[in-house]
C-alpha cells in the first residue's frame, strides 16, 4: 500500500476521499476555512479496492475521516462534527435546524447529478440530456429558495445573520461546484442574485485558501 496511507502523527485529521469534489467538498472547505492541519488522502479507485480488503473501513463508503485512531462515516456526520468542533455551527435551535436542511438538500441534488455522471444502466445512458435538464431545473429551484429565506432574513453579512457558519460554507461550496460542472453561473446569478454577491465576497475572504488550493477545478463531480 502506499506510503501516502501511513500517518504517524495521531493528532492529525486525516481525509480518504477520490480526487474529485462530490462528497468531500464541504469538508475539505471546513479544513481549510478553520486552518485545521490535515492530510488529505485523493485515492484512486484501486486504491480503494485494496484499503476495503484491510477491513479498516467497515462501513465501505467514502468519504472517511480519521482522527486519533478513530474512523468518522458519513458525510453529513462529518460536517456536523467539524460544525462543532470548529464552532461553525448554529447560535440557536433555529439555525441548527436551517443548516441541516441545507446539508441534507446535497442528496437531493447529487441524487440526479450522478445520472449522468455515473450513468449505471442503458436507460441512463439513453437519457444523460433528460438528467441534465432536470438537474438544472432542480438547481434553480433550490437556488431561488435560497435566495428568498435570505432576502427575507434581510440580506445580512452571512446567510444566517451576523455571523460565518457552516451555512455559508455549503451555499457557497455546493452552489459554486455544481455551477462549474454544468455552466450554471447564469442561472445562479439570475435566480439568486443576492446569493450570488454573498458566495462571490466569501470566495474572496473566508474561503479563499480553499478555492486556491482545496477546490479540485478539473474535477468532473
Amino acid at each position: 500500500m502506499s506510503e501516502e496511507f501511513v500517518n504517524k502523527d495521531d493528532d492529525q485529521y486525516k481525509l480518504y476521499y477520490f480526487n474529485g469534489n462530490g462528497k468531500a467538498i464541504i469538508i475539505r472547505a471546513i479544513f481549510y476555512y478553520s486552518k485545521a492541519k490535515f492530510n488529505d488522502i485523493k485515492i484512486t479507485k484501486e486504491d480503494w479496492k485494496k484499503l476495503k480488503q484491510t477491513g479498516k473501513f467497515e462501513c465501505e463508503e467514502l468519504p472517511v475521516m480519521e482522527y486519533k485512531n478513530k474512523l468518522y462515516y458519513q458525510m453529513h456526520a462529518i460536517e456536523q462534527y467539524l460544525g462543532y468542533a470548529f464552532n461553525i455551527h448554529g447560535k440557536n435551535i433555529e439555525d441548527e435546524y436551517q443548516i441541516n436542511c441545507l446539508l441534507d438538500s446535497f442528496d437531493d441534488l447529487f441524487t440526479i447529478f450522478k445520472h449522468f455522471t455515473w450513468p449505471e444502466t442503458e436507460e441512463d445512458k439513453e437519457h444523460l440530456q433528460d438528467y441534465k435538464k432536470a438537474f438544472k431545473s432542480k438547481y434553480a429551484f433550490f437556488v431561488s429558495i435560497l435566495e428568498k429565506k435570505y432576502s427575507d432574513k434581510g440580506k445580512d453579512k452571512y446567510y444566517l445573520g451576523n455571523y460565518f457558519s457552516l451555512a455559508d460554507i455549503f451555499i457557497t461550496v455546493v452552489l459554486t461546484n455544481f455551477s462549474d460542472k454544468l455552466s450554471c453561473e447564469t442561472i445562479l446569478q439570475e435566480q439568486g442574485p443576492n446569493l450570488y454577491s454573498l458566495i462571490k465576497r466569501i470566495k474572496q475572504n473566508e474561503l479563499k485558501s480553499f478555492f486556491e488550493e482545496g477546490y479540485i477545478k478539473e474535477s468532473n463531480f
